[in-house]
């Protein structure tokens, strides 16, 4: 689905609920995300990524539809990413240009350092909510639906020092004639400490699905207090290379606090009567 596509029905779902929705609540959540690169194979330059915990939170309106079914619409940021330690392979991105040149083709070269991924997103989740009272204060909930992301300003970020290896058991220093000015990075001590731009590597957006559950306490007439849970998973390969990166895929598991202010639609237009 093309992504002018996706934005059309997120914003024509958007619109209808503002115009048929007779109780409207808006809202503010702020939580954190603990975010899974989960890639489909075995390759060697996506596995072994571990979660790193991150921002997640928003703003959202939930048009009511009926007394219990409502739908949410959320404008949020958040932060993903992964990290991976030890001894792994390393992109060309991190190796001078003079460097590669000099490998045969086809040729990995490993290092032991640290990488971490961080990646921003501008999330909109559209979301289809169902919701129990459990008396005067309290309230279940569970929603689920669409969402899309964009992709803000990837990086890589590097940091350590290390032999460079031809094997992933760190085993087989790498040994090549070289020009003088690459025979420490080669021989002795590479230094990867570094942000790299990866936005050229990365898909700009992703599309995916959202579900999750929630609990409510009232705090006045029209004010609430939330807990919400929600997982996500995206549909869209993160690397735009898949032959060379395998299909890696955003997962996600968010925790968040909100509070939510709510409009009567009903009740405003009989008190103007």
């Amino acid at each position: 689905m093309k992504k002018n596509h996706i934005l059309l029905v997120l914003l024509v779902t958007f619109l209808s609920t503002t115009v048929y929705g007779q109780q409207t609540k808006y809202g503010i959540r702020l939580g954190a995300g603990l975010p899974s690169l989960q890639s489909k194979d075995d390759n060697i330059y996506s596995k072994d990524y571990k979660t790193v915990a991150g921002f997640d939170g928003g703003l959202f309106a939930d048009f009511g539809i009926t007394e219990r079914f409502s739908i949410k619409a959320e404008l949020a940021f958040a932060r993903k990413g992964g990290e991976r330690n030890g001894v792994q392979p390393i992109l060309s991105a991190l190796l001078p240009p003079e460097l590669s040149a000099l490998l045969p083709p086809g040729t990995t070269i490993w290092a032991d350092f640290d990488n971490k991924a961080v990646f921003s997103y501008l999330e909109i989740p559209i979301l289809a909510k169902y919701e129990w009272s459990l008396g005067d204060t309290w309230g279940v909930y569970v929603n689920g639906g669409p969402y899309v992301d964009f992709i803000i300003s990837p990086k890589q970020v590097t940091k350590g020092q290390s032999t460079i290896y031809l094997d992933e058991g760190g085993t087989m220093p790498l040994q090549v004639p070289i020009p003088p000015t690459f025979q420490e990075f080669v021989e002795a001590q590479g230094d990867f400490t570094a942000t790299t731009d990866i936005n050229k590597d990365l898909a700009t957006m992703d599309f995916g699905a959202m579900f999750g559950v929630g609990v409510t306490a009232a705090i006045s007439e029209n004010s609430e207090l939330l807990f919400d849970v929600r997982g996500s998973y995206g549909f869209i390969p993160l690397q735009n290379d898949i032959d060379l990166y395998g299909s890696v895929h955003m997962g996600s598991v968010t925790f968040s606090l909100g509070y939510a202010y709510t409009i009567d639609k009903k009740t405003k237009s009989a008190s103007k009567d």
